[in-house]
């Protein structure tokens, strides 16, 4: 589900009810961060805009990726996408995600580009098929 608006219907038991998140104006620094995390799962993005808002980041805990999902057998489609990552699990989350694509006798490859902080870009890659998972650091 991807938004361009800053508008997500949602319904969690109450009926349908509406977030408009050009309207949400965060007052902590704790949903300034949430506020940013979530919007890039929500919100549509290019690469160059997901990365830039990783750029802007309110603690250097977490990241956000541009990750693209090649498919590496004739099943699904490749992907691409915006994510946000905590930065000191990054390497295990990815691992975790792998895992999954394993057990589904899925075959893929996971590649990510990062943006932490304006000085800072990190690179994660995972391949079902290998097993490899590896996350470097780029000053």
């Amino acid at each position: 589900m991807g938004t361009r608006d800053g508008i997500v219907k949602y319904d969690c038991g109450e009926g349908q009810k509406i977030f408009n998140g050009k309207e949400f104006h965060p007052s902590s620094t704790e949903e300034i961060l949430d506020k940013q995390l979530i919007e890039s799962f929500f919100v549509t993005y290019t690469e160059k805009e997901c990365l830039k808002r990783g750029t802007k980041l309110s603690d250097d805990n977490y990241q956000i990726c541009w990750c693209e999902i090649i498919k590496l057998s004739s099943e699904g489609f490749n992907e691409n996408k915006c994510q946000p990552y905590r930065t000191s699990t990054f390497q295990e989350r990815l691992k975790k995600e792998m895992n999954k694509v394993q057990i589904k006798g899925s075959k893929a490859e996971k590649k990510c580009t990062c943006s932490i902080n304006k000085s800072k870009t990190t690179k994660g890659y995972f391949n079902s098929i290998t097993g490899e998972v590896k996350v470097e650091l780029n000053k």
